[in-house]
């Protein structure tokens, strides 16, 4: 298993994804985004210094998801991160990327908490934070204006051990 720096040839499988109803569901902009729109937001994304997108390769060498850092803030070492699995992907795959991922942010990259947005009607991500060992922080009511109208977000954090 491995996590590896998205490049311009991984876009349209990591569009693909990120559009299947199953993933984009879940997501705080559940809108189908266009290929045009997702390369240059990419291209914007590249830039910055404060995040970090990477795909998670499984142990047959085959790309089955998404994880990324973003508002990292390397004196305070915090930063938050998101993350999709393919929605082909055999079950385990979330788990996998998951500890991957936070192996990755606390022994590579070197920071002290990572923190989550969750949406309440995503009960799944809810109970995947808290298998990894993250904590509730707090809930921010009516937070997120979505389709379905407000919903409210619960703020997840994990702090490093040791």
């Amino acid at each position: 298993m491995a996590l590896r720096q998205i490049g311009e040839d991984d876009l349209e499988l990591m569009l693909r994804w990120r559009n299947h109803p199953s993933v984009r569901s879940s997501m705080f902009s559940q809108s189908i985004i266009e290929l045009e729109q997702h390369r240059l937001w990419f291209e914007r994304e590249s830039k910055k210094s404060d995040s970090v997108w990477l795909l998670f390769i499984d142990e047959s060498n085959t790309p089955r998801g998404v994880v990324y850092f973003t508002e990292m803030n390397r004196v305070s070492r915090n930063a938050f991160w998101g993350f999709y699995a393919a929605p082909d992907a055999p079950t385990g795959t979330g788990t996998k990327m998951g500890r991957e991922a936070l192996a990755h942010f606390f022994n590579d990259l070197g920071f002290h908490k990572l923190n989550a947005e969750v949406l309440e009607s995503n009960e799944r991500s809810y109970y995947f934070h808290l298998k990894l060992g993250f904590h509730v922080e707090g809930v921010f009511r009516d937070q997120h204006r979505g389709e379905n109208g407000y919903e409210s977000v619960i703020r997840f954090a994990l702090i490093e051990q040791g």
